[in-house]
């Protein structure tokens, strides 16, 4: 029975041991902190692991790497607690484990760590140079750094190639970008991979390349990247699929350079480059400009060595006599042979408003010639193109022009019809004009009597016979406006106008005879939506408003003997 007990006090004490060694104490203290290096003397651009040790359970955040990033690239920091029970001897520790990757030769000291008021030893630490000697002997992965140039202007592009030479087998890995501060970093293309001997030995050479754009003047370094990754380690310990893998780092090494700022008193929009250049495009011509023929003209700014972020807007005047209806532009960056190629394209809807020579000034765009440092003009020559009247039976959608002079002619059918009765007259017999007089007299009759029931069933009603046509081109209209169908409001507008007037106009004429202001407004956002392509749209409740007021005008005007439509008079 007292065998039993001491068994039973016996557990309990181990379960109260094991609940302590879970739970962290009060009075436990840090009385020791070590600091290690796995190797020492290490090599330029290799991963070192540096581990500090605390004979407690402290917080993780209690370890401070930043005094470090004076010499070092710091990489993650990980955190391990570990509990021991040894012959009822409790001991607790806490590990930070972090990679320490130096970027130059030299002597260097890992300072004292601080942990609870108590601090570890500082570590002097040896950094070898990467010789040649060396790289051929145990140098199995190193990377290498390139850039074209040393010196640049502000925002100029640099070409910057790494090169991760690899001569022991990769279970996997990850290349960072290169780090410039306040620069545009881009990977062009896309890897290569290739087998090259270098030092007399055979590696597998992956080969990144970026463009590299600093926004800031002055001296900086470009930070070589940093490669993590984990190799198989092969030994006579491990056979078939259970090779064990060992994890390393490597970073390029730095590269110093020198960024120049933009010239004194520079008076143009900066636009470092070796080439720029403008060229145009004309869509819907068919190489011939009429008056109211909407033309799309296309011009593209292209620059090499930039990003589209640092291109300007093209400063195009156009002359009076057109109407424009600008798109809005377009920009986007693109790569080739190595190179980032940026364009800017913008396009503008031109409708000409008279006939005659018409002259768009040439374009200009400043740049700077980063080979020959001088300012030079990318240049669009100026172009005059002749402008010919509208075609026949066009709706005449440009602007008005400055003076209208209508002339009475003849259309071509009448004059057809003059000379058929001229023919006809002379080819008639004698007698038959006396049947000709009857059936005159009897044409005259019925138009009289047909005035008489006209005048009566005015009298009557009070209302003016719509003119021919204009009831049904006006249901079209309106159904066409409730449709928001802008190229058939535009096609229907002039005809049905043509019958509420009763002149044969385009639609600048109409605009100009009626000088209805609120009419041009509606006119101009439509075309505008039509033309400008940017998305614009038309209050079409407001077109139709607008078109019915002019309607219910016209008519309450001709009700009203003696009474012309004044705004509709030529002046």
């Amino acid at each position: 029975m007292q065998s039993t007990f001491f068994k039973y006090a016996h557990y309990i004490s181990l379960s109260l041991l094991i609940s302590l060694a879970m739970t962290p104490l009060a009075y436990a203290d840090v009385t020791e902190v070590l600091a290690s290096v796995d190797k020492n003397p290490a090599m330029v651009d290799e991963g070192i692991v540096l581990e500090v040790t605390a004979n407690d359970s402290v917080d993780s955040d209690r370890f401070d790497p930043s005094a470090l990033l004076k010499d070092f690239v710091v990489g993650r920091t990980s955190v391990s607690t570990q509990t021991q029970i040894v012959n009822f001897d409790m001991t607790r520790t806490t590990k930070w484990t972090t990679q320490l990757i130096p970027r130059q030769p030299g002597r260097f000291q890992i300072p004292a760590f601080e942990i609870d008021g108590v601090r570890s030893q500082p570590i002097t630490l040896m950094v070898l140079p990467a010789s040649a000697a060396t790289r051929g002997q145990a140098r199995d992965i190193y990377i290498e750094t390139k850039a074209d140039l040393e010196q640049v202007y502000l925002q100029q592009q640099i070409h910057y190639s790494v090169k991760l030479y690899l001569a022991r087998d990769l279970q996997r890995g990850s290349l960072a970008a290169p780090k410039l501060q306040g620069a545009d970093i881009r990977q062009i293309g896309k890897d290569k991979e290739y087998n090259e001997i270098a030092n007399g030995q055979r590696y597998r050479v992956i080969e990144r390349r970026f463009a590299i754009i600093p926004q800031t003047s002055g001296t900086f370094t470009i930070e070589g990247p940093l490669f993590d990754g984990e190799v198989i380690e092969r030994n006579s310990q491990s056979f078939g699929f259970f090779n064990q893998t060992k994890t390393i780092s490597r970073v390029g090494p730095s590269i110093d350079i020198e960024v120049l700022p933009i010239p004194a008193a520079y008076p143009y929009h900066w636009l470092p480059s070796e080439y720029v250049e403008v060229h145009e495009e004309w869509q819907g011509t068919n190489n011939e400009y009429r008056v109211g023929e909407p033309i799309t003209r296309t011009v593209t700014l292209t620059a090499l060595g930039v990003v589209e972020e640092q291109l300007p807007a093209m400063e195009t005047q156009y002359p009076a006599g057109i109407k424009t209806y600008p798109d809005q532009a377009n920009s986007t960056t693109v790569e080739k042979d190595d190179t980032l190629v940026a364009q800017r394209v913008e396009s503008v809807a031109i409708i000409p408003a008279h006939t005659g020579e018409l002259t768009l000034p040439e374009i200009r765009v400043p740049w700077f010639n980063i080979v020959t440092r001088q300012t030079e003009f990318a240049t669009l020559p100026s172009k005059t193109i002749q402008v010919l009247p509208a075609a026949p039976g066009t709706t005449g959608l440009a602007p008005p022009p400055q003076a209208i002079t209508p002339v009475p002619l003849a259309s071509d059918e009448e004059s057809q019809a003059e000379d058929q009765v001229q023919m006809v007259k002379k080819d008639v017999p004698q007698w038959w004009s006396v049947s000709s007089t009857v059936l005159l007299v009897l044409w005259l009759l019925t138009l009289l009597l047909w005035w008489w029931q006209s005048r009566t069933k005015v009298s009557v009603n009070h209302t003016v016979p719509d003119t021919d046509g204009e009831q049904a081109t006006w249901q079209a209209l309106l159904q066409a406006i409730k449709a928001a169908d802008g190229q058939q409001t535009l096609q229907l507008l002039p005809r049905w106008l043509d019958r509420l007037t009763g002149h044969s106009a385009n639609l600048v004429q109409h605009r100009h005879r009626l000088n209805n202001q609120e009419l041009d407004a509606a006119v101009e956002q439509l075309l505008a939506s039509r033309y400008a392509q940017t998305g614009a749209s038309w209050s079409s409740e407001q077109l139709k408003a607008i078109l019915t007021a002019i309607r219910k005008e016209h008519k309450m005007r001709r009700q009203r003997p003696g009474t012309g439509l004044v705004s509709l008079q030529i002046t």
